[in-house]
């Protein structure tokens, strides 16, 4: 007999599914989230060290606009960003070029001269073909499609603007630089090969400087978090250990503490694989066929380096992306009451590398970024591996957190779409829309959201959601 009962019940807490248990909580959906309490940041000593950056998408057609308004957040998270002098930089290793509104033109013509004008109407025509992708990232659409007049229309639209990126990329491949600009958006998706499409929305957002937020993915979960439980959901920790069926539908989960939930729908943000070895002998062939529909191409990793804010170069973005066959992005915070930075590197190790030899990379090309960096180095450590603080010698000890090392986040090529065999059981995560970075996993938590709720006969109450959001 369950111990309580939900009409949604969300296993996983990354961005997608919170997103998704945020906008059903708030229209009108009892939503619970069964998390692995994975945390957003973690201390060592003084230092609050990010597990990952965050760069959220903004703008007209940003599909965390559309969350963010249902969410009445748009404000507080606008509090969050940072707001620097130069809001992000290009480095390779022989151009270095301030992004930002109104700074591309006469940064190109400083740096490559002539040539500047060639590279300003490719980044032109990139800017109208990422507004082909506004429509299925920002709509009233589940992206990709579910349903025969939903995925019709869908389609029409994505075939439209895949056929129209390609074009536009394949006219790209004549300019040297080309390969630069696909670096730039593997840095923007964490992803190692960005479809044309993908390319044309990260040089949109890197040509208008790609804002950083205050907290990194820990403000973006506060926020969430706060109003879910605003709106009466529920956060916490738990694993299903096994899952209930009957007739087709999912009746219950069996948690690993022994805890029985039952529950009217359930949204996931794990793999397929993971939830047909979860179901065993009930899993519907299916999910079989959406495994097989993606493909593991490596893991998201994080470097953390503390630094003396004297090691930072003058003029430096908070955040850099800096370009060549792996690329990465640098983001600074902001200096504590020490007069300390962090610095932390985001990369993609593609499966099969081996992270000690990619750390090393990291390290040898930061120096190139940061000149002197390991003069003022005060720690450096990776949430992803059980390796203890790299620190000088008299800069202190630290003791690294029992939660960690964490499993870094999966890297996935393909897309599973939602639906899964079986009736009340829906996908969302990374490995819907795997290449498109944060605003993927913005458009599948939303897309999840309105599944269950379609499927729930739930509407957007919108007098409801008007006081819900007062209140919070």
């Amino acid at each position: 007999m369950p111990s309580n009962t939900y009409d949604l019940v969300v296993l996983g807490d990354d961005l997608a599914a919170l997103v998704c248990a945020t906008l059903c909580a708030r229209r009108g959906m009892r939503t619970l989230v069964l998390g692995d309490d994975r945390p957003a940041r973690y201390a060592l000593g003084p230092h609050k060290l990010p597990v990952e950056p965050v760069l959220w998408p903004i703008g007209p057609g940003a599909a965390g606009e559309r969350v963010l308004k249902e969410l009445h957040a748009e404000m507080t998270l606008r509090r969050k960003l940072r707001e620097p002098k130069i809001a992000a930089q290009l480095v390779d290793k022989d151009l270095r070029v301030d992004l930002g509104p109104d700074r591309l033109a006469g940064e190109l013509a400083r740096e490559i001269g002539d040539a500047s004008e060639a590279w300003l109407a490719r980044w032109t025509k990139a800017r109208d073909t990422a507004r082909l992708g506004d429509p299925l990232l920002a709509s009233e659409h589940a992206y990709p499609g579910v349903g025969f007049f939903e995925r019709r229309e869908v389609s029409k639209l994505a075939e439209h603007a895949t056929e129209t990126a390609e074009a536009w990329w394949t006219e790209a491949q004549g300019d040297p630089r080309a390969a630069l600009w696909q670096q730039l958006a593997a840095v923007a998706m964490r992803h190692p090969a960005p479809p044309p499409l993908a390319i044309a929305r990260a040089l949109d957002q890197w040509s208008m400087g790609p804002p950083a937020v205050r907290g990194d993915a820990e403000a973006i979960r506060e926020l969430l978090v706060e109003k879910l439980t605003t709106a009466g959901g529920e956060v916490r920790a738990g694993k299903a250990a096994e899952v209930n069926v009957s007739w087709g539908k999912i009746a219950s989960l069996t948690l690993a503490s022994g805890d029985d939930i039952g529950c009217g729908q359930v949204v996931t943000s794990q793999p397929p694989s993971d939830i047909a070895a979860l179901l065993g002998k009930k899993a519907p062939k299916k999910l079989g066929e959406l495994a097989a529909d993606i493909e593991l191409v490596g893991h998201r990793y994080t470097l953390n380096v503390v630094i003396d804010e004297a090691g930072i170069p003058e003029h430096m973005a908070p955040t850099v992306a800096v370009l060549d066959d792996s690329p990465y992005s640098l983001h600074l915070s902001e200096p504590d009451d020490g007069g300390r930075v962090v610095a932390t590197l985001a990369s993609v190790v593609p499966e099969g590398q081996d992270i000690a030899a990619h750390r090393a990379s990291l390290w040898r090309r930061l120096g190139d970024v940061m000149p002197f960096f390991e003069k003022h180095l005060v720690l450096a450590h990776s949430p992803f591996e059980a390796t203890p603080p790299q620190a000088p010698g008299g800069r202190g000890s630290y003791d690294v957190p029992r939660t960690l090392p964490l499993a870094p986040p999966p890297v996935w090529k393909g897309s599973t779409g939602y639906l899964t065999g079986l009736k009340n059981l829906t996908l969302t995560g990374d490995q819907v829309l795997s290449d498109l970075g944060v605003e993927g996993a913005l458009a599948s938590g939303w897309s999840a959201a309105k599944i269950a709720c379609a499927l729930a006969g739930k509407k957007k109450d919108y007098l409801r959601d008007e006081v819900v959001g007062a209140a919070g």
